[in-house]
């Protein structure tokens, strides 16, 4: 696995969706049930915080979103002292990532915002603040986190049994896609132009090539691979079609999954488990993530908290 865009832990992400949940009236203070630096906690505000990080039936105790509202409040001063800022033009491309990913223009985005009972402003103003407690954290914990090769090693041979795999093919996967709305006619010549490629896929032409000449599928720019793929994995025309090649064999014309295939197998890999260098990068990324989970909590409860004075009240 690669490393993506950092993220925050899973307390810091409760945190940032939710620290301004129910900001937007004024309330009659309760009872005061911690201060940080002198700044209260009421009652009121972590119960609002409970019913606005309720997920289906799982809610998060009182305990839980007191403890969530400090540490929110101590990132608040870290960001603060240490002068983090972020520029407008990535709060810009953060909310077109958030428009893409949901396949919505500005006006349903907006109308989104508004039935949430949000205005984009206000919403600017919330990813702003997640995003400076993103770079705080960032800063804080990557920087030192790391794991050796000797790490590594060590979790894969405790571990083995994870990598225990059945039998997996290489595979290249030439596609003509056929779309719902097709007539019986387009689809009819669809598939004789895949019969037409695979006949020169039986012949000299190179399988890569035609590939990146016709393929529709993912992988076309690469020659039509796949990857090394498990049985079982792939839509049962295809799984039965793959695992009946030998090595550098090339299937019929299969009608499944989305359209008409061509397969080729580069490679058959029996049972057996994967090897080190295979997951070395997977067994990296689960061992930088607990490193990483590890060293957030140290720092929110130990480095944090000796820098500010938290109180909790009985």
């Amino acid at each position: 696995m690669r490393r993506g865009r950092p993220q925050l832990f899973a307390a810091v992400a409760i945190v940032v969706a939710l620290s301004a949940a129910g900001m937007g009236r004024a309330e009659v203070v309760d009872r005061i049930i911690a201060t940080v630096d002198g700044e209260p906690i009421t009652s009121h505000e972590v119960q609002r915080y409970r019913e606005a990080s309720r997920s289906g039936e799982n809610q998060l105790t009182e305990q839980q979103a007191l403890e969530a509202l400090i540490t929110d409040k101590l990132l608040e001063r870290e960001v603060r002292d240490k002068a983090i800022e972020v520029k407008p033009e990535d709060i810009d491309k953060y909310v077109e990532q958030v428009k893409q990913r949901n396949r919505i223009d500005d006006y349903r985005f907006e109308a989104a915002l508004e039935a949430q009972g949000l205005t984009l402003k206000k919403y600017r103003e919330r990813i702003k603040g997640e995003l400076e407690k993103s770079q705080l954290v960032n800063r804080e914990i990557r920087g030192r986190v790391s794991v050796s090769s000797d790490d590594i090693a060590r979790y894969y041979e405790a571990n083995r049994a994870e990598f225990l795999v059945g039998e997996r093919v290489k595979l290249r996967d030439i596609l003509f896609r056929v779309e719902p709305l097709d007539s019986e006619a387009e689809v009819e010549r669809i598939r004789r132009k895949a019969e037409e490629v695979q006949a020169l896929a039986m012949s000299d032409r190179s399988f890569e090539e035609l590939a990146k000449q016709f393929s529709e599928g993912p992988g076309a720019e690469k020659g039509g691979l796949i990857g090394t793929v498990p049985r079982g994995e792939l839509d049962a025309p295809l799984d039965r079609a793959a695992f009946a090649l030998p090595p550098g064999g090339v299937s019929e014309v299969i009608r499944a999954d989305g359209g008409f295939h061509i397969l080729r197998v580069d490679k058959l890999e029996p049972a057996g488990y994967r090897s080190l260098d295979e997951v070395r990068e997977q067994i990296r990324e689960t061992l930088y993530q607990r490193a990483m989970e590890q060293r957030f909590q140290d720092w929110i409860s130990k480095e944090l908290r000796e820098r500010h004075n938290v109180e909790v009240f009985n």
